[in-house]
């Protein structure tokens, strides 16, 4: 089974996406953690893509594809897509490629939570995990960018029927057993 989980930022994403992971032997690609990996080189790319990520900015999806695709490509038990795509065009494109490479994605997990819950999350996380993305600059523009770009996503995805619709605020083992429950993994 390849899935995507998304939902604004703080939402538990990358939480969820790891316990679907563990428990379904699928592999967890994290478009973020991949990218803050590549941020921290010394090379031109690097210093931009940490000049980007510290702004909140959108990354190009080229670059994004880039240090995700070899992830994607060698899942052989399916895979948790977390992060990507962000706007559609990404979700447009996305789709494209991986049905280039008969590779269809089964479901997309919407983590729903208000505003004011992300806002709160991401402050505590970024006390206690140093991150650099996480400035109240960059936590504002994230969320507008969610708003405005990637909800069209999920109705993008929507009218595809492939959307699993996940309360996000309870605790996360609550809303990891609604996530193993709607998608009948259990």
């Amino acid at each position: 089974m390849n899935l995507i989980i998304l939902g604004p930022q703080g939402s538990g994403k990358g939480t969820q996406a790891k316990l679907i992971a563990e428990k379904f032997g699928m592999i967890h690609v994290s478009s973020g953690d991949l990218l803050r990996e590549a941020a921290k080189q010394d090379t031109d790319k690097g210093r931009l893509l940490a000049d980007l990520l510290t702004t909140g900015q959108l990354i190009p999806f080229d670059t994004v594809l880039e240090v995700t695709e070899p992830v994607l490509l060698s899942a052989k038990n399916g895979f948790i897509l977390d992060g990507t795509p962000r706007d559609l065009m990404q979700a447009e494109y996305l789709d494209w490629y991986l049905g280039e490479r008969n590779i269809k994605i089964d479901k997309v997990i919407f983590l729903n939570i208000p505003r004011d819950i992300s806002l709160a999350r991401l402050a505590s996380r970024a006390k206690i995990e140093n991150r650099t993305d996480d400035t109240p600059e960059g936590i504002h523009a994230r969320l507008d960018i969610f708003d405005n770009e990637t909800l069209p996503v999920i109705d993008y995805f929507r009218k595809q029927g492939k959307v699993v619709d996940i309360d996000g605020t309870p605790e996360p083992q609550i809303i990891f057993a609604d996530i193993v429950n709607k998608l009948g993994l259990i």
